[in-house]
């Protein structure tokens, strides 16, 4: 049933034997009482990680808080999940099916970022398949997307343990105060497949 497996997935409970975990990590999809959270773990990615995501710090404080609202009331096919130790947010991923009628077998992953004090843990893995879950749950996607920063070398391994594969490279994609990084683009084809 939908709403059971739904259930199952934003309320996920793992312990230190599950998925490489050290600590107990519990996976849930965030709403807008997590809206703040959020914000603030996403500036502290998008700070220390600049050539790691295409997003800038805004310069309107308030406006990670709008776009995270915004995007998790656009529709049932847009998700965000986090990660939260001892009561914490730690991790966050978002997941969203692509709008266009001609790319609407796709799902996108974005904004997979976890704190450094809480990587090497498990929790980005547990984070990232239960966005690649969420996706293939929905009705006629085929392929995961995602992007990934030439420099963000531990986040790339991750993805390809996890099956994604490269399929194209922009070069000098992102370029912030002199340094540039080449955006590598993946994809997982789930059609028929168990995450």
């Amino acid at each position: 049933m939908p709403g059971q497996y739904s259930k199952r997935l934003t309320s996920t409970v793992l312990q230190p034997s599950d998925t490489k975990m050290t600590m107990t990590c519990t996976i849930r999809q965030l709403d807008r009482d997590d809206a703040n959270a959020w914000a603030s773990l996403r500036r502290e990615a998008l700070e220390a990680h600049p050539l790691a995501f295409g997003a800038s710090i805004p310069d309107d404080p308030g406006y990670l808080v709008e776009f995270f609202l915004t995007r998790c009331a656009s529709n049932a096919e847009s998700v965000v999940f986090g990660a939260f130790i001892d009561g914490s947010l730690v991790g966050i991923v978002g997941v969203l099916r692509n709008a266009g009628k001609k790319e609407y077998h796709k799902a996108y992953i974005w904004g997979m970022y976890v704190a450094a004090g809480s990587r090497r843990g498990g929790a980005g893995e547990v984070l990232l398949r239960t966005a690649i879950q969420r996706g293939r749950s929905w009705s006629g996607i085929e392929q995961v997307h995602l992007s990934v920063s030439d420099v963000a070398y531990e986040a790339r391994r991750l993805y390809e343990r996890n099956g994604f594969q490269q399929w194209g490279r922009e070069p000098r994609a992102l370029c912030w105060e002199g340094n540039c990084a080449d955006e590598i683009h993946m994809g997982l084809d789930v059609r028929g497949s168990t995450c």
